[in-house]
């Protein structure tokens, strides 16, 4: 394991949490700029298995941001799945990396799941929307589950499993006004922050055999990190979580929202837990 050394060297890491990381199958969904960050920071770590899906192509006003593009496939328009795939492949060659150039909608995002079932899924989604799929189907099937968002200089990071809040009982519904990195912007810095946030989740997961449940939210305009516990916001009569009732995975003809490139807003907290700031 001479590759990853320095990270065995952790002492709350190991060879053993190591050992589970090589064993680990994880599915990224959405690869833009938090998603590809995401898996590039999991492949140069080790991951056994990265399954990315994606049906966005590259454009060259991801570059900014997205580092796992070059201008050679924004000027192809090259799915980003495929370009994403070339250049992690030249990051590590043990990882088994597949990818999927389709849209996750409430058609396939069950029967995806069911085929791959994968260890945990990770969000690198822009769609709110497909986010409460994602969060139904993994609750579901009972599959662990990262949310990520990022927009302009601020972002939220919180993992979901059968034992703390689903994504339901922190956030019911969809926000009618909402910010999008087309009319807000988003940092790069903050993006990169984010998504080692979401891997930094996924190493507490593997060094303890559980989540953290926290809530990891930060402005890097503000300078600001905050972390708070999200057991209280589990919801007893969640219609999702503690009722089973999964009307966006039922709804076929279900149509993607607005793109949001990671909204970050409305949490369901008490007054002084969290600064709501993050959205208006």
């Amino acid at each position: 394991m001479t590759r990853y050394h320095r990270q065995i060297r952790f002492q709350h890491f190991g060879e053993q949490s190591q050992r589970r990381l090589q064993q680990l199958h994880v599915f990224v969904i959405g690869v833009g700029a938090l998603g590809s960050g995401i898996a590039e920071q999991l492949v140069r770590s080790g991951v056994g298995k990265l399954t990315i899906v994606d049906k966005d192509v590259v454009h060259l006003s991801n570059l900014h941001r997205q580092s796992g593009y070059v201008e050679a496939d924004a000027e192809a328009m090259k799915p980003k799945v495929f370009a994403l795939k070339e250049r992690l492949a030249m990051m590590n060659h043990e990882v088994t990396i597949e990818p999927l150039y389709e849209e996750v909608t409430a058609r396939n995002i069950e029967g995806i799941l069911e085929e791959l079932q994968p260890d945990m899924v990770l969000d690198g989604l822009d769609r709110f929307e497909t986010r409460y799929l994602v969060n139904e189907a993994t609750r579901k099937l009972d599959i662990p589950y990262i949310y990520g968002a990022v927009v302009g200089s601020q972002l939220s990071v919180f993992p979901i499993s059968h034992d703390g809040p689903c994504l339901h009982c922190v956030m019911p519904d969809v926000p009618e006004t909402m910010e999008s990195c087309d009319l807000n912007g988003v940092l790069p810095p903050a993006v990169h922050l984010a998504s080692s946030f979401v891997v930094a989740e996924v190493f507490y997961y593997l060094m303890h055999g559980d989540f953290s449940y926290q809530m990891t939210t930060s402005d890097i305009h503000q300078g600001k990190v905050k972390k708070i516990s999200i057991q209280s916001l589990k919801e007893a009569d969640c219609s999702v979580c503690a009722q089973h009732q999964f009307t966006r995975l039922q709804n076929k003809q279900l149509k993607s929202t607005q793109l949001l490139c990671g909204g970050v807003f409305q949490f369901r907290l008490a007054p002084g837990q969290f600064e709501a700031t993050i959205s208006k």
